[in-house]
């Protein structure tokens, strides 16, 4: 319940005894009873408010939570195709560009290899 053990609900049943007598005690009892029911019920008509007036209960919250964490992937996802694309047009231009010139071939592997490190360093992590 609240960390109460029997010890400790039979002290307080025992000061309510003295404190109310014999003749209140199932009085006092029922009434406490009802309290607490009402407050259960009062509690449970929030909560069913509070899910009518958004539309949604917990499962439909998880779906759209799921739902909108998957877009966020696929357009992250989209956006590195793109780069990977664009990196890839990047390298098959730089390769073609001059490829009779032996003394180009290392400049052109230099170029590929910085405009590869550069289209990584842009691509979005998650």
């Amino acid at each position: 319940m609240f960390g109460l053990g029997a010890p400790e609900l039979v002290v307080i049943l025992v000061i309510a005894l003295i404190i109310f007598g014999p003749n209140r005690l199932p009085e006092v009892g029922k009434n406490v009873g009802k309290a607490i029911r009402s407050f259960k019920e009062g509690a449970e008509a929030i909560k069913t408010d509070v899910e009518n007036s958004t539309g949604m209960d917990e499962k439909s919250r998880k779906e759209l939570t799921e739902s909108l964490t998957m877009k966020e992937t696929r357009d992250e996802l989209s956006g590195l195709g793109k780069d990977l694309t664009g990196l890839g047009t990047d390298l098959k231009n730089t390769v073609s560009l001059d490829s009779s010139d032996s003394g180009s071939k290392e400049k052109d592997a230099a170029d590929v290899k910085e405009a590869t490190e550069t289209k990584v360093a842009k691509a979005p992590t998650s």
